[in-house]
């Protein structure tokens, strides 16, 4: 078993690296490795297909050679599936036999399709991007969408429609790989970038030592405690500020109220005054009191 076993693995490689992957004659590229190791190769598998297709068409010219059993399978299940079609008894070449066919015969949707989940987002991204072994290519989630027969309700928004694009050939510098980082860094991604002996550049700096799973979970739970524990820490100070600005607003209106009282003790006091100096004498006498000395006060 453990033969068996062995050599399933290594002729799995092989398909990867010769046929899924191929960059050198006879030898399996180090990137295929990765994606071998992954046990995932679908995302890589589109981005190429897709990408070799943007490639070929911006250029109105060449042979696609990537994934060519993944395109043609892809070709013949929207192909009509009668005998007559199947068999060939006319031995006509398939430029002819494709030319031949009408849109009805055409299988634009397999609902056999219906059972799975389309990818129409990547986290809070409209476009969906996938890397390639030569680069990286988004494709649109709403006319895809479109494609696979679900109608489309209103004029789908200007950056749904736009694209992204590039081959690794023309980032000599590096520039991506280091953007690729840099998002890694921000949004906490739980993994390091392998270094292979083969690799001729220097290691770019990635500020993440977690080793393993277990301990990247714990980081995780004791950030999540962290922010746990300053949100409490902003919420007691909120809570101090609203209780402050409180007693001063009440301050504030007891001040204005004591200011409105002692108007009106002021203005009463003033009309008291006036209504005494309507008396006959009293103003004189009154005035008399403060002009020179009182008898009271005389030796």
């Amino acid at each position: 078993m453990g033969v068996a076993y062995a050599f399933n693995s290594i002729l799995t490689l092989l398909v990867y690296g010769l046929i899924l992957f191929p960059s050198l004659d006879n030898f399996v590229d180090i990137k295929a490795i990765q994606i071998f190791l992954s046990r995932n190769p679908v995302p890589t598998l589109l981005g190429d297909t897709y990408l070799s297709i943007h490639r070929r068409t911006q250029a109105g010219r060449g042979t696609i050679l990537c994934c060519a059993q993944l395109i043609n399978r892809w070709i013949t299940s929207h192909l009509p599936r009668t005998p007559r079609f199947t068999t060939n008894p006319e031995n006509l070449l398939w430029s002819k036999r494709l030319m031949a066919l009408t849109p009805a015969e055409v299988v634009w949707y397999d609902r056999v399709y219906d059972k799975g989940t389309i990818i129409d987002s990547c986290g809070k991204f409209a476009n969906v991007p996938l890397l390639g072994m030569e680069g990286g290519i988004s494709y649109n989630p709403t006319l895809a969408r479109r494609q696979f027969g679900y109608p489309m309700e209103r004029k789908p928004l200007s950056i749904y429609l736009e694209n992204v694009y590039y081959l690794n050939a023309d980032d000599s510098t590096g520039m991506r790989e280091q953007w690729v980082i840099d998002r890694a860094v921000q949004i906490g991604m739980p993994y390091k970038i392998s270094r292979f002996v083969s690799a001729i550049t220097p290691a770019p700096p990635l500020p993440m030592t977690f080793d393993t799973e277990k301990e990247y979970q714990e980081r995780l739970a004791e950030a999540e405690r962290e922010i746990h524990r300053w949100k409490r820490e902003y919420q007691k100070k909120d809570h101090d500020y609203e209780t402050v600005m409180g007693l001063l607003e009440q301050e504030a209106y007891d001040s204005r109220q004591k200011d409105v009282i002692i108007a009106k003790l002021n203005e009463r006091t003033k009309e008291k005054d006036a209504a005494l100096d309507r008396i006959p004498g009293r103003k004189k006498r009154r005035m008399d009191l403060f002009d020179g000395p009182h008898p009271d006060f005389e030796e």
